[in-house]
């Protein structure tokens, strides 16, 4: 993963590339973006003393602890009003959020009054009125069974700045936006947010056999499933996506084609799916390996066959990564998940990393010698009822790349390294948990 990491980097990570877009805290989609800037406090938070409950502000030395009081009732502040002072000898109702009037220095549950809630002890509003209940001069409040505890200063108080105070850092550039840090910008008052640009990617689709789904197929001829399997897979990994198709065996035709393509979508990554093997129409291998791009085959079933690297910058475009995917679906979609993905995730805050998890085998398994083996498995019910217990996962079908439908019943892509040619029942291996599928 190394040397695809690399080549990665050197597009991904190019200073053209470099700069943000200011975007909306409420726009759709933020959820998993990069911060491009840092984002600074420019008031403390909460704004205000304010209250932690409804309840009655009062000063703390009015008041005994074991001992029934009652204090006139001096006014009622509604959450989104302004505080009056409070005088002295008096309590005013305060609702949960509400600013705490000048002078109070505690908050008593209305539950701790003789009343229990404030249904009668304030009067009704007129519903065509606007502003808090006017007529409550005359009333009184009686607490009881206050405590030391009540009444100590700051007793459900949120303090001004309790939650942040003034000029701290409360995003940093390359952190991941998630719906708390997205709140707490809004709550700041901050209404936009800079956002480093998605990998831009573009999936290309080759091979005069491939259609369309949907069109009606000529002997020998296949649909392209490999399109939108990289679309949505990429998508779930951060990542812009652009599909577009350059279905010729001409290499020449082909090689012109690509060229197009880039100057039309200026995409960071090219990804390609199939013609790298060593067939005779191996368009794709055949046109990028005169721009660099290197081919071989690693040690991993599916997806032995790969090809990576960069078609470097020029006076027209950035540098270019390409990375070349096996044809087949299952080889496809397994490279993607064990080579593409993490080295993304290790350049690209907002492209997950591969989620791994330990499970134990329902059944023997055998493996070539030799090779890493991604077997696709789906979770099976537990033999025991212990909570404690890893998953068991039974196979689904075997190690061939065909297998399309197999990998859509899958939970789980099993590891099995290079030594596991005989692997027992109940034995524990590494798997990787699919995009889209959940823990049993």
């Amino acid at each position: 993963m190394g040397r695809l990491r690399t080549v990665l980097s050197a597009a991904l990570q190019d200073p053209a590339r470099h700069g943000g877009e200011s975007l909306r805290v409420t726009e759709p989609g933020l959820v998993g973006r990069v911060a491009a800037a840092d984002v600074i406090a420019e008031a403390p938070l909460p704004g205000f003393d304010n209250s932690q409950m409804d309840g009655f502000a009062a000063r703390s030395a009015d008041l005994t602890p074991g001992e029934e009081r009652s204090l006139p009732l001096a006014g009622v502040v509604p959450a989104g009003s302004a505080a009056p002072s409070l005088p002295e000898g008096a309590t005013a109702a305060v609702m949960t959020g509400a600013p705490l009037p000048e002078g109070a220095d505690v908050v008593i549950p209305v539950e701790l009054t003789t009343a229990g809630s404030f249904q009668d002890l304030l009067p009704q509003s007129d519903p065509g009125a606007s502003g808090p209940p006017s007529g409550w001069t005359a009333r009184s409040v009686t607490f009881t069974e206050l405590t030391a505890e009540d009444l100590s200063p700051g007793r459900f108080i949120r303090p001004a700045g309790s939650d942040l105070e003034a000029g701290e850092t409360v995003l940093r550039a390359g952190e991941v936006l998630t719906p708390a840090r997205l709140g707490l910008l809004a709550a700041l008052g901050r209404a936009t947010v800079s956002v480093r640009p998605r990998t831009r990617a573009l999936v290309l689709a080759t091979g005069d056999e491939v259609r369309r789904p949907g069109s009606t197929l000529r002997p020998g001829q296949l649909h392209d499933a490999n399109t939108p399997l990289l679309m949505a897979g990429l998508e779930s990994l951060g990542v812009e996506a652009h599909a577009a198709s350059a279905a010729s065996d001409d290499v020449a035709t082909f090689t012109d084609v690509v060229e197009e393509l880039i100057s039309q979508y200026d995409p960071q990554l090219l990804v390609t799916a199939g013609g790298i093997s060593a067939g005779a129409f191996e368009v794709v291998r055949q046109s990028l390996a005169d721009r660099g791009i290197e081919f071989g085959s690693i040690r991993q079933q599916p997806g032995g066959p790969q090809g990576w690297g960069l078609i470097p910058a020029d006076g027209r475009r950035p540098a270019v990564a390409v990375v070349c995917l096996p044809g087949n679906p299952v080889s496809c979609a397994v490279s993607l998940e064990t080579l593409l993905r993490p080295a993304l995730a290790s350049l690209d805050a907002s492209c997950p990393p591969p989620h791994r998890i330990a499970v134990t085998l329902a059944e023997a398994v055998e493996s070539r010698p030799g090779v890493t083996q991604y077997r696709r498995a789906e979770f099976s019910p537990a033999s025991t009822d212990d909570a404690a217990q890893l998953p068991t996962v039974r196979l689904v079908g075997g190690p061939s790349s065909h297998l399309l439908g197999h990998l859509a019943r899958a939970d789980v892509l099993v590891e099995l390294t290079e030594d596991d040619t005989q692997v027992p029942a109940g034995a524990e291996r590494h798997a990787l948990l699919l995009t889209g599928r959940r823990l049993p």
